[in-house]
């Protein structure tokens, strides 16, 4: 096992793309002041402002975590926010509608609506279907943007031929910005999978070990992957 020092060295290169990710949703919500995060796991996009975002999580664990920090956070099921209506200027959603089916995206959306203010802004960002996104086994289906975007085409919109499989959303929205997301060029190795592997002198010294550390310096400086991991969309409540 690796000393200490050696520990927190390597816990710099196994650097977290979400922190840039989180960053740039961030930047998006300028002009909020009481921001809503769902999913908030470890507050890792909390962080980034805590006196004005509040998460949302059902794990308790990383609820912990998040008080720990001194965090405000709420245990509580994304498909019935415990908000009254218009609470919100601003609604982070990163990395969860994946985790939802169709029927169920659906109630989301309209409770995310729900507690959302006329003018205010939703961020959603999620991953595109590749290898990656099947190696979470939690992931039940991804949502390209046109997809996310047709729950919210009119009924009396989708053809006078089709019957459309979902009733449009009771709201209006208006589309803002989408943006790419990218990632490292080489993934996480199944040697390092465990976090114990990663403490491991021989685990480290694999050439594919050195070259996902290598990837990840390469990911500071904005050398990534060509191909986009996932996107960021912005949308605006009317």
């Amino acid at each position: 096992m690796l000393n200490k020092k050696a520990q927190i060295f390597l816990k710099k290169l196994f650097y977290n793309p979400r922190t840039a990710w989180h960053k740039a949703n961030f930047n998006l919500f300028s002009d909020c002041k009481k921001i809503l995060d769902l999913g908030c796991g470890k507050g890792l996009f909390i962080g980034l402002a805590p006196g004005k975002i509040i998460g949302l999580d059902t794990n308790w664990l990383s609820l912990k975590e998040c008080k720990n920090e001194g965090y405000a956070v709420i245990k509580a099921d994304a498909l019935d926010l415990p908000f009254s209506d218009k609470s919100f200027d601003g609604i982070h959603c990163a990395d969860l509608i994946e985790h939802f089916s169709p029927p169920d995206l659906r109630r989301l959306l309209i409770e995310i609506f729900r507690v959302l203010k006329v003018g205010g802004f939703l961020v959603i960002a999620t991953p595109l279907s590749s290898k990656m996104f099947w190696d979470d086994a939690s992931h039940l289906r991804p949502y390209p943007p046109k997809a996310l975007l047709s729950y919210f085409i009119p009924d009396s919109s989708k053809g006078e031929e089709t019957q459309p499989t979902y009733e449009s959303l009771p709201y209006r929205v208006k589309f803002v910005k989408l943006m790419w997301r990218h990632t490292q060029f080489y993934q996480l190795p199944l040697c390092l999978f465990f976090n114990h592997d990663r403490m491991r002198l021989g685990k480290l010294i694999r050439p594919s070990s050195l070259l996902f550390m290598f990837s990840n310096l390469a990911f500071r400086l904005k050398i990534r992957h060509p191909n986009p991991e996932g996107y960021i969309i912005l949308l605006q409540k009317l």
